[in-house]
């Protein structure tokens, strides 16, 4: 219970500073935007290069987990899918609630949460650094399948978009950094001080920044009405998800230190990305706004259960 408290409160603290910045007036949408992409292109990347960079990864074995996570997006998108067929949503909630569903906020809310859990733990370097790898293998896929879902209920299959999409994917800084930082970390490279040093630093802006941020988009978005559909979505994201993850983590056998990144990762909010992504495709960007807030709101319970239960 005291490592969960921990682990979660830092957390809760910062995204509940953001807000109170945004709302007192001391940063707005631009400067959210600008704290967003700082994070992204800079301290994140630094973060990843810096980290992986000095990884074993003859230790890491990865693979159980990355097979894992695939399993548990595709399988959370493909039942998000039913459920809205089944209720027969309307075209502009039906790809929305399929990208709320299976998209985590793994970047701004996961990776936080494990690094902080990870100090003062045996093996707390590879857990991190399994959780880094694991998220950049996910962002081509959450990306994929979100892309595919809003454009196959909006039907607008359009070379240009793809063309759009496969051009970001290739210069997507996550990936980048993270193949950066492998490919140092599997040839045995140092890097040096003057070099290593201030990826250091910009990576330890990156979760605060993250954080800080997050609190402002929750009060910058707004629930326009979708009170009980946004709630559902949320419910779907925060409990369902991760019932059917530690089925798979019993059914896989993986090990705790497996489990938990894929327990936390499967218990994170809606991904705030899901809103950018929605107004650029088409959807309702009010019920995207609306299920973000409520997947996070929600899921401080789920994220406190796997903090008592999961952490290795």
């Amino acid at each position: 219970m005291i490592q969960a408290a921990t682990s979660l409160i830092p957390i809760i603290l910062l995204v509940i500073l953001g807000a109170a910045l945004f709302q007192g007036g001391f940063m707005d949408s631009a400067l959210r935007r600008g704290l967003d992409r700082f994070t992204y292109w800079v301290a994140l990347p630094s973060l990843f290069i810096y980290d992986l960079s000095g990884t074993d990864f003859g230790e890491l074995q990865a693979q159980n987990l990355l097979a894992t996570l695939f399993i548990l997006i595709v399988g959370s998108a493909i039942v998000a899918a039913l459920v809205a067929a089944l209720f027969r949503m309307k075209d502009e909630h039906s790809g929305v609630f399929v990208q709320l569903g299976f998209r985590g906020n793994l970047a701004f809310v996961g990776l936080p949460l494990i690094i902080f859990a990870s100090e003062g733990v045996a093996g707390g370097d590879l857990l991190v650094a399994s959780a880094l790898v694991a998220l950049a293998v996910l962002v081509p896929v959450n990306n994929f399948i979100a892309v595919l879902a809003l454009i196959v209920a909006r039907h607008k299959i359009d070379r240009r978009v793809w063309g759009r999409f496969f051009i970001k994917l290739a210069t997507n800084p996550l990936i980048l950094s993270a193949l950066i930082g492998i490919l140092i970390g599997a040839m045995g490279w140092t890097l040096p001080t003057v070099v290593g040093r201030p990826f250091e630093l910009l990576g330890q802006t990156a979760i605060a920044l993250a954080l800080v941020s997050l609190g402002g988009a929750l009060v910058e978005l707004e629930m326009k009405g979708r009170f009980a559909l946004a709630t559902a979505t949320g419910a779907f994201k925060v409990i369902f998800v991760p019932l059917m993850a530690y089925g798979l983590a019993l059914l896989w056998g993986l090990p705790p230190m497996k489990t938990f990144i894929l327990m936390v990762f499967a218990a994170c909010p809606s991904s705030t990305a899901s809103y950018v992504l929605t107004t650029q495709l088409g959807g309702d960007d009010a019920f995207a706004a609306a299920g973000i807030l409520a997947s996070t709101i929600l899921s401080l319970l789920p994220l406190a259960l796997v903090l008592i239960f999961f952490t290795p």
